[in-house]
């Protein structure tokens, strides 16, 4: 029986592990905001210094549709669920098309008295991108001796920008700028050789994403300079990407966030 309401782990779907699990309600949370400010001095107000979204949850409800007098068979369609649910993974519901969210199972419910028939709560939360994500990323892909594009990027709050640059001069690039909005990294003794690639790009576990650079399989963080953005940071909107210092192929890729 396909269920109203869906929710899927990795393209896995909760009611396709047992026929019994009955699926109330997905709901997404508030994010968790962590906002600090200093007071000003001889005057009433603030000043906010920091806004920071942290997590956010997002709770799947379900009953187990079996009856109370097989508290055996209960328990095992319980155990199915908890073991869909505790590696985590890009969680995806079906009012939300081309969405995901990466997740942790950051608690998953006791298993009580199987005797009733209880509604059971599995919190999912975010804390590497604490955002829905466009599902399928936009790219761009140009190239020649530097040039630019007009990127669409989606969502309604900031987001990052993936990029790789295919060295396609004959010799060795060392430096290199790339542009995303108002965001720029400035690489010098970057050493690219011809052929190679420079990836920019930002794994997320669930628990943490970070900002990954590399030539292959050896990292060239060290080669951005000390002005360079902290990241390539894009605000939802036309923004307009860009290489220069060198020929090449250049594709950059960007998936909207939505608080």
């Amino acid at each position: 029986m396909i269920l109203k309401r869906r929710v899927a782990l990795n393209g896995v779907q909760l009611d396709s592990v047992d026929n019994r699990v009955l699926i109330q309600t997905a709901e997404p949370q508030a994010g968790k905001m962590a906002i600090s400010g200093n007071s000003l001095w001889g005057a009433d107000g603030s000043r906010v210094t920091n806004i920071h979204r942290d997590s956010v949850d997002v709770n799947v409800k379900f009953s187990i549709n079996e009856k109370s007098y097989h508290p055996e068979e209960r328990s095992a369609v319980f155990e199915k669920v908890m073991a869909w649910a505790a590696a985590g993974g890009w969680l995806t519901v079906n009012n939300k098309p081309n969405r995901r969210i990466r997740v942790i199972c950051a608690q998953p419910p006791g298993e009580g008295d199987l005797m009733n028939r209880n509604q059971y709560t599995i919190v999912f939360r975010a804390y590497g991108v604490p955002y829905w994500q466009e599902e399928e990323a936009v790219r761009v892909r140009f190239s020649g001796n530097g040039g630019s594009r007009v990127f669409g990027v989606g969502g309604n709050v900031r987001t990052v920008m993936d990029c790789s640059f295919r060295n396609t001069s004959g010799g060795t690039i060392n430096s290199l700028t790339i542009t995303a909005g108002g965001s720029s990294f400035a690489f010098t003794g970057l050493g690219l050789g011809n052929g190679e690639t420079l990836t920019i790009d930002h794994p997320d576990d669930g628990k943490h994403s970070w900002l990954r650079i590399r030539i292959g399989n050896r990292s060239a963080m060290a080669a951005r300079t000390a002005g360079s953005s902290d990241d390539l940071y894009v605000m939802p909107g036309e923004r307009t990407v860009s290489f220069s210092g060198g020929s090449g192929v250049a594709e950059f890729s960007c998936s909207g966030r939505f608080a």
